[in-house]
């Protein structure tokens, strides 16, 4: 039986039971946006209409400059999955599918779709898209990115068996099962949709061809990378900036400064001790609302001492959760039990968890068997609030007679050591502001290469089969619930805290799409004068 477009949507809808979450950035110095548990993932900044001139477009400043936390390292859409990267290649690339700030997904490339039966779905795209080449976006284009996807292991993909070109504008993708997140992926910034011909002229950077409002026009590594506009957009809807630069300025107080100074117009996560002059300024606005991205302890569970579940839990019980929000994040964030981000279907808190307990802490390290002897490392990023945390939980740890050492390195490295498995104790985040499956396949699944707790359990594997399968809601949501439940009681992580989003920016920033998690679309951002 035909499923439409307009019931799917209402489906996607009551599954997410995710509500819409803004809040107004014009005109105040300060703007905010409080949110429940439920909220939305995402939330955007509201803007008011502007005057424009006879072309449409309102009068603006010519470039729009973003001061980033870290520079971009990669553009190859499909070889990389860092946020940084994400957010430059949604200016110049587009998917299938988008991701909305309702928390549901709405066509992009395709007019719509429809399910055929459980394993078939067909898209029907828009006539007339073009690549910045001023080359046709065709079906088999989709047909050539998602096998391509496939040939590169990628995870948004799981399930997906064959992509069919049926006629020029339309493709019709073979699942192995149904799947209450298949669709949603689609919406992910790796499987934006690439030109087939590209790659076979054999050019040397195929991949930076997109369907986006704007192209690449200069990366200077650890300086900037500028877009400019796309002269071949084929959207009725175009970006209002010029060029849009963004600039990695690794020190939060400098940011800060060049925001003050004029030198950018956004500043992304300025330093909490920079903030009352921020908002003191009345030529910038500071935009706050809860996040997404959780921050965690990660422990390698098949490394010893952390094979032990006794000691992980120990440590869990030792950690003053409360205390590194209040001194890291100057309160601007909150403590969490449960592994899953904040925001998502089925976000389930409630459960007791580890609270903070030093006695406790002490009672289950003698149950654990484990002797102290020698210090033990925990690996953490060199990017910022990552040394607070370390220090503090260093402190904490010591209480109960476990001796840390931090060792700083690149988030590469990082990354690059959870992979392979020689980290023991580790600080990291982790953000997904749609998919649970992406939380539990990609994090704690048998084999996953982003499982870098190394964790293995067949009943925690069956429960996220169940989540991604399962037709029933209150059926589906159980067994959500019970696997968050699981995987808090076995400890592969101390989940610590979501950061509250603070973003701070000219007051006359417009078009802004921002997102809990970070993963902000710019655009049809610019700075009106």
């Amino acid at each position: 039986m035909k499923k439409k477009l307009a019931l799917l949507l209402s489906v996607v809808m009551l599954l997410s039971m995710l509500t819409a979450c803004g809040g107004s950035s014009s005109g105040g110095k300060t703007a905010t946006s409080e949110a429940g548990s439920q909220s939305s993932a995402a939330a955007g900044s509201a803007t008011e209409a502007q005057p424009t001139d006879d072309s449409g477009i309102p009068p603006h400043k010519e470039e729009l400059i973003i001061g980033t936390t870290a520079d971009i390292n990669n553009l190859n859409l499909q070889k990389q999955q860092d946020a940084v990267n994400n957010i430059v290649l949604k200016l110049t690339h587009e998917t299938l599918i988008f991701f909305t700030n309702e928390g549901t997904i709405e066509p992009r490339l395709c007019t719509g779709w429809e399910y055929l039966d459980d394993t078939h779905i067909r898209f029907k795209l828009h006539d007339g898209i073009t690549f910045s080449d001023g080359s046709p976006l065709t079906a088999e284009d989709v047909k050539f990115t998602y096998d391509m996807g496939l040939e590169n292991g990628l995870s948004m993909l799981n399930g997906l068996v064959e992509t069919k070109v049926i006629d020029p504008l339309t493709v019709e993708l073979v699942i192995e099962s149904y799947s209450n997140e298949f669709l949603i992926s689609l919406s992910s910034v790796p499987l934006s949709i690439q030109s087939k011909k590209a790659y076979e002229s054999g050019m040397d950077e195929p991949y930076l061809i997109g369907s986006g409002p704007y192209k690449l026009d200069k990366w200077e590594p650890d300086e900037y990378v500028t877009f400019v506009k796309n002269e071949n957009y084929w959207g009725d809807k175009k970006g209002v900036s010029d060029r849009i630069t963004f600039r990695p300025i690794k020190e939060a107080s400098t940011r800060a400064i060049a925001l003050q100074n004029g030198e950018i117009d956004v500043c992304i996560d300025p330093s909490i001790d920079n903030l009352p002059d921020l908002e003191a300024d009345e030529n910038v606005t500071v935009f706050q609302r809860p996040g997404t991205r959780l921050f965690y302890l990660g422990f390698n569970v098949q490394q010893a001492p952390w094979d032990n579940l006794k000691l992980r839990q120990a440590v869990a019980h030792a950690i003053d959760r409360q205390a590194i929000v209040d001194t890291v994040l100057a309160g601007k964030g909150k403590t969490q039990t449960t592994i899953l981000n904040r925001g998502l279907w089925s976000f389930y808190d409630e459960m007791e968890g580890y609270p903070y307990d030093v006695e406790k802490a002490k009672a289950l390290l003698a149950e654990s068997g484990y002797t102290p002897s020698g210090k033990l490392p925990i690996l953490i990023s060199n990017e910022s609030d990552y040394s607070q945390v370390a220090q503090m939980i260093q402190a904490m740890l010591k209480e109960i007679g476990l001796d840390i050492e931090i060792q700083v390195v690149e988030p590469a490295t990082l990354k690059t050591e959870c992979n392979k498995g020689t980290q023991g104790l580790f600080l990291w985040r982790w953000n997904e502001d749609s998919k649970v499956d992406f939380v539990y396949r990609d994090l704690y699944y048998t084999g996953s290469p982003s499982n870098y707790h190394h964790f293995s359990d067949p009943r925690a594997d069956e429960l996220t089969d169940l989540v991604l399968t399962e037709k029933d809601p209150e059926k589906r949501l159980q067994y959500s619930q019970e696997l968050q439940t699981y995987l808090v009681e076995q400890c592969p992580q101390v989940p610590l805290y979501i950061k509250d989003l603070v973003i701070a920016y000219n007051k006359n920033l417009q078009g802004t799409y921002l997102y809990g998690g970070g993963n902000h679309d710019w655009r049809f951002a610019y700075v009106a004068q």
